[in-house]
């Protein structure tokens, strides 16, 4: 039925209720729903009742403004121009891979003949403070001291080398930087008191045979290293994919030029506020003092970029004819199911009874047309750097490079 907002139709309801006793009520479902069949609309918000009438002996006459999805009629988007660079690995990804196989066969065992900790132990803290502006709180935590980068909170690792253990707690200070930051924490400064609970030191393997064997993957330490290359080398082209996807998208909504719902864009930046407040609870920090308001305004443009995307492709998928079969849809449920551990069958009864196998079924399609689209681009590969430098081409890169230093 209609998406009419709450208090506008608790307000006529009401009003039915007072005047006929209720039975204008089925009169009003019926009404909204000849119009929703007959004029095929597609809300994307609930409506704002503007105009209401109501006579005894008369039909109920309203007014609603609705917002509706955008009608776009797709166009210029078979052959887009992409570039793809190639995907690689280096042997410093192949060497910290290989690195985390070590760190998951390593054995902790707690620390004695010390009181405080070292470079590499593996910590037990109870942490608690604030990050920025945001409150943390108090909870125990694990904290890998050679490891500065990751964990609940980065930057956090190489501040609690050579710290008592089970002493008073530690005041902690720093300014959260780096690489794969939430926007929402990066440059924020960061105020902890931490009470190191428990210390272990760490009984590494080392990187041979032995070591292969035990991961279950390889019999030998170079087996392991080609089985981890070819992995890392399909990750890196699920990025190439990924990376020229999302330049599709931009290319085809600057050929696409049309008018997106508020109340949609609303809705987008909405789910993009909720995905980053999920990502800092699962660093322990509390979300209640966030702006949830101010967020939805700084992710503005993203949501908005993400709606027309998604509309667009939408309309290229039903321009095409794009369907999804069972099959389709099986597959799909099965690889969720897969990794939530549970039953496909299960899974997709608890889809269909919520309604949300709809929402599995447009995003087949748009994957769908999304590879449609890839398929057609005319794309041009990136030459991959090369190892070897001629004689004549050092000549040239030399002197190219003194052209452009000043004199």
């Amino acid at each position: 039925m209609f998406g009419m907002g709450a208090q506008e139709l608790m307000l006529i309801l009401l009003i039915a209720l007072v005047l006929f006793g209720g039975s204008k009520i089925p009169e009003l479902g019926r009404s909204l729903g000849q119009a929703i069949r007959e004029n095929q609309i597609q809300p994307v918000a609930p409506p704002t009742v503007e105009e209401l009438e109501i006579k005894s002996g008369a039909p109920f006459k309203f007014t609603a403004r609705v917002e509706v999805r955008s009608q776009v009629t797709p166009k210029d988007y078979a052959g887009v121009p992409l570039t793809r660079r190639p995907a690689s690995v280096t042997d410093e990804a192949v060497a910290e891979a290989l690195e985390g196989y070590r760190r998951r066969l390593t054995e902790f065992k707690p620390v004695e003949g010390r009181t405080e900790t070292g470079d590499t132990d593996l910590l037990l803290v109870e942490v608690s403070g604030r990050v920025g502006e945001h409150k943390l709180k108090r909870r125990q935590v694990a904290v890998d001291l050679e490891n500065d980068t990751e964990g609940a909170l980065p930057g956090l690792a190489s501040r609690l080398r050579h710290k008592p253990i089970g002493g008073e707690p530690i005041e902690v200070e720093y300014t959260m930087s780096g690489e794969g930051l939430l926007p929402e924490l990066s440059g924020k400064q960061v105020h902890l008191h931490v009470t190191i609970k428990e210390a272990r030191e760490k009984k590494v393997p080392s990187l041979d045979d032995e070591m292969a064997k035990d991961t279950g993957e390889a019999e030998t330490l170079e087996g392991l290293r080609g089985k981890v290359r070819e992995r890392l080398l399909e990750a890196d082209e699920r990025r190439v994919k990924g990376e020229m996807t999302r330049a599709l998208i931009k290319e085809l909504i600057k050929r696409n030029e049309f008018a997106v719902a508020p109340a949609l864009i609303d809705r987008y930046a909405t789910l993009l506020v909720n995905r980053a407040k999920q990502q800092l609870m699962m660093m322990g920090i509390d979300t209640e003092g966030i702006d949830d308001a101010r967020m939805r305004d700084e992710m503005r443009a993203e949501a908005e970029e993400e709606a027309r995307g998604s509309i667009l492709i939408q309309a290229i998928a039903e321009r095409e004819g794009i369907t999804v079969t069972d099959a389709d849809l099986q597959k799909r449920i099965a690889e969720l199911a897969a990794g939530r551990n549970e039953n496909p069958k299960q899974l997709r009864a608890e889809l269909e009874k919520d309604q949300r196998i709809h929402q599995i079924e447009g995003q087949i399609r748009e994957q769908k047309a999304l590879d449609m689209l890839i398929a057609q681009a005319k794309i041009t590969d990136e030459k991959a750097p090369s190892l070897i430098v001629t004689p004549e081409e050092a000549r040239k890169e030399k002197a190219a490079k003194a052209k452009k230093e000043p004199k």
